[in-house]
């Protein structure tokens, strides 16, 4: 495979990182749509039940996080022959991990949180006690215990070390601008703090930050050198 091949494949998986962050914030905002559970449990149970919350949480969790892995590959391949190769990989393996812990338990709420619902508006009220929950997020929690508030705070930390040490890693690139790290690292602690279970507009301004910064990027990839050059451009300011 040439060297241009690879570049063209590269700057394509590049645009990953924004099409997903794109994706993640159709899945944050449509939380917002949910009452709470605790005031209307069956308004909550109506919502959650429908085609339209499935396919925002199917879309945004899993389709987005799915998309989010291969937009990280790409761009630690883009960086992988520069001086900061060591550190990108590091990025990589703590972000996928974070990612793919995501992925264990976004499923409960693209595929479970309907039926369940949709049981409790046939009048199966002891499948879960909705009113006791606090939010989608809350019910997940409820569905798989206690091992799921453990797994968010590693989701937490892995995947917040995992994009700070991607922004470090395009900072001092070389390759890119140094600008374009700032959101790209200041976006994970706030889009992770997803574990809350309420909705929170710190996740959806990770989000936004999240689009920003992996837009520059995947600009700076698609006009910058090709794999086999990027080692040696010229550092950009931002």
């Amino acid at each position: 495979m040439s060297w241009q091949h690879s570049t063209n494949l590269v700057r394509v998986g590049t645009l990953a990182l924004p099409l997903a962050g794109l994706l993640a914030l159709v899945g944050l905002l449509a939380n917002f749509n949910v009452p709470d559970p605790r005031v209307d449990p069956e308004g909550a149970a109506q919502v959650l039940s429908t085609t339209g919350y499935f396919v925002t949480q199917f879309v945004g969790n899993v389709l987005g996080s799915t998309l989010l892995i291969f937009g990280v590959i790409a761009l630690t391949a883009y960086l992988a022959n520069t001086s900061v190769k060591g550190l990108t990989l590091g990025a990589m393996l703590l972000s996928i991990a974070g990612i793919a812990l995501v992925l264990s338990v976004s499923g409960v709420a693209a595929y479970a949180l309907p039926v369940i619902s949709r049981a409790y508006l046939d009048g199966q009220q002891d499948i879960i006690d909705l009113g006791d929950q606090e939010g989608a997020r809350g019910i997940v929690v409820a569905i798989l215990g206690s091992p799921a508030r453990e797994i968010f705070v590693v989701v937490f930390f892995l995947y917040s070390a995992g994009f700070v040490l991607f922004g470090v890693a395009v900072w001092r690139s070389g390759v890119l601008r140094k600008g374009t790290a700032i959101p790209l690292a200041l976006h994970a602690p706030l889009l992770s703090s997803f574990i809350r279970p309420d909705p929170n507009w710190g996740s959806i301004l990770g989000a936004l930050l999240f689009i920003l910064g992996s837009g520059l990027i995947a600009s700076g990839v698609l006009r910058g050198p090709a794999l086999g050059e990027a080692g040696t451009g010229e550092e950009r300011s931002s």
